[in-house]
């Protein structure tokens, strides 16, 4: 996977069909798997490149996101505000309606401390995200508190270093926004339970074929499902793995490495996508981490 790193552009996203192709003919899968049950996929030098937990989370757990995302549906109502193609991910055309009413299509991102997008260059500085902002926001931050805590217990077998690397940043974003008396940040960071410094919530939505560039080869980003929906088959297209994707389940891996894809037309579905954003790491003097190995995994 290093030298499939190698390859790709800095901002590949996966959308173009060619280039894709391309990459596929010269590192292809050697065989194709369809994988039901827990599963840690490696590559030939021992790198872990995916984690598979179908079933990981708990009625509970999953009745404590539907509850926190009922916070957010007017946030996720206008969060879909294009019809460009390009812009597929608040294309109103990737959305469908929820059968019961139960969830808000949309997707939303949610940080206490991030760079706006096309801020992510010397002379802007971490802002918390428009959702957290105000009241409102504060409740939010407390709705994800057990979500947050069990995806960094996750990621803290899945890949250690990446975790104390979050870890230690947290704490240098708390003690800046102190210092700089930058309360409304300093508030949720206080109570921001995830190692993780965003996450995406998408709700009902399509995902067409695609890459995320902005994720770290070496990182993992988790994502979870939620909900009630027809089974689906999460795609990892280059790798030629498909999982069953079922509500519950836990996903780990490089988002850039991966091309990935699913579709669910139907039913309330809702993901959580927990990320770091390396511009936030580089911000505070956190290092970077390594590819996390089998043999260095604490099973």
């Amino acid at each position: 996977m290093v030298r499939y790193n190698d390859t790709l552009d800095k901002d590949e996203s996966g959308r173009s069909e060619t280039r894709e192709e391309n990459l596929f003919n010269r590192f292809p899968p050697e065989e194709e798997h369809f994988l039901t049950t827990p599963s840690v996929v490696i590559d030939s030098g021992g790198r872990i490149i995916v984690w598979y937990l179908p079933g990981a989370l708990t009625t509970m757990i999953m009745k404590d996101i539907h509850g926190a995302i009922h916070s957010m549906s007017g946030l996720l109502k206008h969060s879909i505000t294009t019809s460009k193609i390009t812009q597929w991910r608040t294309n109103r055309l990737n959305f469908h309606t929820s059968p019961d009413g139960m969830v808000t299509p949309g997707c939303i991102n949610i940080s206490p401390a991030w760079f706006q997008q096309g801020r992510e260059v010397h002379g802007f500085l971490p802002e918390v995200s428009a959702a957290l902002k105000g009241d409102a926001g504060r409740n939010i931050t407390m709705s994800l508190q057990r979500s947050g805590i069990i995806v960094s217990a996750a990621l803290r077998v899945m890949h250690p270093d990446l975790y104390w690397a979050g870890m230690e940043t947290q704490v240098r974003l708390g003690k800046w926004a102190s210092r700089y008396e930058l309360d409304e940040m300093h508030y949720h960071l206080q109570r921001w339970t995830s190692v993780f410094n965003v996450v995406s919530i998408i709700c009902n939505r399509r995902s067409p074929p695609h890459r995320d560039p902005k994720c770290q080869p070496a990182a993992f980003d988790i994502m979870t499902t939620a909900s009630r929906y027809h089974p689906v088959v999460m795609d990892f297209m280059n790798l030629g793995i498909k999982f069953l994707y079922d509500s519950g389940s836990i996903l780990a891996s490089s988002c850039r490495l991966v091309r990935h894809y699913m579709n669910v037309e139907e039913g309330n579905w809702i993901v959580t996508v927990w990320y770091m954003r390396d511009s936030i790491h580089n911000f505070v003097g956190t290092p970077s981490t390594e590819y996390a190995k089998y043999d260095r995994v604490n099973m």
